[in-house]
């Protein structure tokens, strides 16, 4: 059974702004293994090609703040969040950034999406099998990948929302009550195929011998 996600209090429903920031977030502890530092070069390379209508959206704590808040020029950090307020940081991002090369799954990926936050991934660990490229999401490979991806959703607002809408469709998938009901419907499964099994020995009592 895989992992689920809380697809009733992660919703884009949450979302209270709408002031035409471009939002990109991240939910995670901010520790070197993450890869968080790419933040900063994934801000000057948009920058660099113009773009400054954006602010990242930073959720958790870790040794990494610090660095972060002194080199990013804008972003939000929240700190830790749980509950209610997490669930209305994430529908309040547009793109969330994954840049962890170690993770085996990356359950944020989902919640993210679940919010109707499209999620833009590296190509190493878990995260890269939880959305379909350029569907419910993206798959990066470098710096540039990430950075072209956030152009190309900064700049196609239809993309963006239909990504959006595709992201939350696959996560309402992967919800705790759509994984049950999935095991539900194989264990049903093999009680009908066992009780077809015994029927039909009963039938022909030559075949059990």
């Amino acid at each position: 059974m895989g992992r689920g996600v809380d697809a009733h209090n992660f919703s884009p429903s949450k979302r209270t702004f709408n002031d035409g920031v471009f939002r990109i977030g991240f939910v995670g502890r901010l520790r070197a293994e993450k890869n968080v530092r790419m933040f900063v070069d994934l801000e000057e390379e948009l920058i660099k090609k113009g773009k400054t209508n954006f602010k990242f959206l930073i959720v958790g704590e870790g040794n990494e703040r610090e660095h972060l808040q002194r080199n990013l020029k804008n972003a939000e950090f929240t700190g830790f969040l749980s509950g209610e307020q997490l669930a209305e940081a994430y529908a309040n991002m547009d793109v969330f950034i994954f840049a962890s090369e170690t993770d085996a799954f990356g359950n944020v990926a989902q919640e993210a999406a679940a919010s109707g936050v499209v999620p833009i991934v590296t190509d190493k660990g878990g995260p890269k099998f939880l959305v379909t490229h350029g569907e419910t999401g993206f798959v990066a490979s470098n710096l540039e990948d990430f950075r072209d991806r956030v152009i190309e959703l900064m700049d196609d607002p239809q993309k963006l929302e239909s990504m959006r809408r595709q992201a939350r469709i696959s996560a309402e998938t992967k919800s705790w009550d759509a994984i049950f009901e999935s095991v539900y419907d194989a264990y049903n499964e093999t009680i009908r195929l066992e009780n077809e099994k015994k029927l039909k020995l009963e039938n022909n009592p030559a075949e059990a011998a």
